[in-house]
């Protein structure tokens, strides 16, 4: 009996301090949280974009093991606003899907403290900039609104004006002046509260240009002389954009070209600006009308190729699709959840009028809940239908995505072996907390390998180039990503015929093939020399690319041929992969142009 009152005392002697270390650890996992959000904050204000997004990544994960929905909320949002900055449109809008789907739940909106109100009106503010930015205005005007009304609820100065200057910020670029002017006056006096001086010098900037919207150009130079007095003392590269752009605003709109293009050179000198894509695009979408109005057409052009090619990155279909898909979902489920509450509230009313009138009102309660019922059916058959409709739609998708499938094989085998190799490496090393010598130079690695692949997925321009050029400057790159490792030539020849009389899509084919041959020689068989040549003589196009590598012979399926094969067949080419032992290996295409 001893024995086992013993063993039963040690157990709950266990549990106690498995109890308090798991308090413990929880205590200081949220202290954790909030100095990683700080310090992603801070890295986002100066520039560092890519960074925050880094530490934001490792906030999210402890919020998620720490099982808190107000951290996970503010984790979350915060991420997408670094992934948004950066351009990642669609790794944005899956951490905004986490958020939202915690703060349309019924559970988290009861009673909140004021860190739920202030994470709800950030992460609404933070959709809102994220529609403006893909130009869905009525949705970022809505959603600015919501933000307004939450951060009301706060006690917090400092933050009110941050997020009432943004709420003014959005509905300005949507074209509501005057409800704009009412926030950002708003967001200087809450700034001036609390000691912020970058805060009122953004509320003062937008003000200042508000106040030029609407014609009111004495009271726009009173913002101006606000803005220029606090301006020595701003250091965050972040609040000086904002003045930088209302002023090149303010001098669009009065067609001062010249003093544009003044502005337009401070922002694009300022620093971190290459971690803002949205910006850069819209300088350069802006400066090249000013060029042209000053009759500057050489760089009237330049800056207006600039904006096509970070137009066509950033504002992609499918993108624009995401966030249409997302802005649906979730005002599905803010309607639901509204209804959900005001039948709450009618029920509570109801149980009151029953306990006061008693039995007569029994027939009365039993109908509004058999209504109710119907109601709830009703919008189910509705939310059924229209997923129905959503999923036909993705069905006649199905042929387009299967066509991209090969190609994003090839990506995901060069992500694979070379920079998720590294990154692992970075990883390990951080991990230890002893950082190795040449983490530095894997890091270089890694960017150079993704900057490679991100030039690889755009398909060239065989309307203004040739195979020959196109080929040419993609051995070059090459040759440059892999200076004194590897050796690569390349070498070409026309007789008979002009390399422009290659048709576009035997082009493409042709550039593919080169692609994925160089790739192999290049991750795979350790070779120090590669040599690529381009032959047309007639109508008969041939490609040669030659390494003196060596390959196993268990690891030669997969690695491209198939798909080499593929792309052969489709112009109707002849392959022909040598393996020679101990000397290398020859990829050889042979094309006969016409039939």
């Amino acid at each position: 009996m001893v024995n086992v009152l013993s063993m039963r005392k040690q157990i709950l002697l266990i549990i106690c301090i498995l109890t308090s270390l798991s308090i413990f650890s929880e205590t200081v996992s949220i202290e954790e949280i909030a100095r990683l959000r700080e310090v992603a904050d801070s890295l986002h204000s100066i520039g560092r974009t890519d960074s925050a997004a880094i530490v934001g990544e490792k906030a999210i994960r402890l919020a998620e093991v720490s099982g808190d929905l107000t951290q996970i909320v503010g984790t979350r949002s915060a991420q997408g606003v670094f992934l948004r900055s950066l351009g990642r449109i669609d790794e944005a809008l899956e951490s905004y899907d986490g958020a939202l789907e915690i703060i349309t739940s019924g559970k988290f909106r009861e009673n909140p403290d004021q860190e739920a109100i202030e994470e709800i009106a950030s992460l609404y503010i933070n959709l809102s900039v994220l529609n403006l930015d893909t130009q869905h205005k009525e949705q970022a005007v809505k959603h600015a609104e919501l933000a307004g009304e939450w951060i009301a609820k706060s006690t917090d100065p400092e933050l009110r004006s941050t997020i009432y200057g943004v709420v003014g910020s959005v509905l300005t670029g949507c074209g509501e002046p005057e409800k704009s002017m009412r926030y950002q006056e708003l967001a200087y006096k809450d700034a001036l509260e609390s000691g912020d001086k970058e805060a009122a010098f953004r509320a003062a900037s937008y003000a200042m240009l508000v106040c030029d919207r609407l014609g009111n150009k004495g009271t726009a130079d009173d913002w101006r002389r606000k803005c220029q007095t606090l301006l020595p003392e701003i250091e965050s590269s972040m609040a000086k954009l904002v003045y930088y752009q209302a002023e090149c605003s303010i001098c669009l709109k009065s067609n001062d070209s010249r003093g544009a293009l003044k502005w337009f050179d401070e922002i694009l000198h300022s620093e971190g600006i290459d971690r803002l894509p949205f910006v850069k695009f819209d300088c350069y979408n802006n400066m090249h009308i000013a060029y042209s109005d000053l009759g500057d057409y050489k760089n009237a052009y330049s800056t207006l190729l600039q904006s096509n090619e970070l137009r066509d990155s950033l504002w992609q279909q499918e993108k624009a699709e995401s966030l249409r898909d997302l802005t649906v979902k979730y005002e599905t489920k803010e309607t639901e959840l509204a209804l959900a509450q005001s039948e709450a509230r009618r029920a509570n009313t109801l149980m009151w009028l029953f306990a006061a009138v008693g039995l007569l009102l029994s027939g009365v309660i039993a109908f509004i809940v058999y209504a109710g019922r119907q109601k709830r059916k009703r919008m189910q058959k509705e939310l059924e239908f229209a997923a129905l409709r959503a999923d036909i739609g993705r069905q006649l998708t199905t042929q387009y995505v299967e066509g991209l499938e090969n190609e994003r094989k090839r990506m995901a085998r060069e992500l694979h072996d070379g920079v998720c190799n590294d990154l692992l490496a970075i990883q390990m090393s951080v991990t230890d907390g002893k950082p190795q010598q040449n983490t530095a130079e894997l890091l270089n690695s890694c960017r150079e390998s993704v900057r490679r692949i991100s030039h690889e997925l755009m398909p060239p321009e065989f309307a203004y180039a040739s195979l020959d050029e196109v080929v040419r400057f993609f051995v070059r790159k090459q040759a440059e990503a892999n200076i004194g490792r590897i050796d690569m030539s390349y070498a070409s020849s026309a007789e008979g015929q002009s390399w422009e009389d290659v048709p576009d899509s035997v082009s493409l084919e042709v550039y593919r093939i080169a692609q994925e041959a160089v790739g192999n020689a290049v991750k795979h068989s350790g070779a120090t020399e590669i040599k690529v040549s381009l032959i047309l003589d007639g109508d008969v196009l041939s490609m040669t690319v030659a390494d003196n590598g060596t390959f196993d012979s268990s690891q030669r399926k997969g690695l491209g041929l198939d798909s080499i094969r593929r792309r052969a067949e489709s112009i109707g080419g002849n392959i022909s992969i040598n393996y020679v032992e101990n000397n290398g290996t020859e990829v050889k295409l042979q094309v006969k142009l016409r039939s």
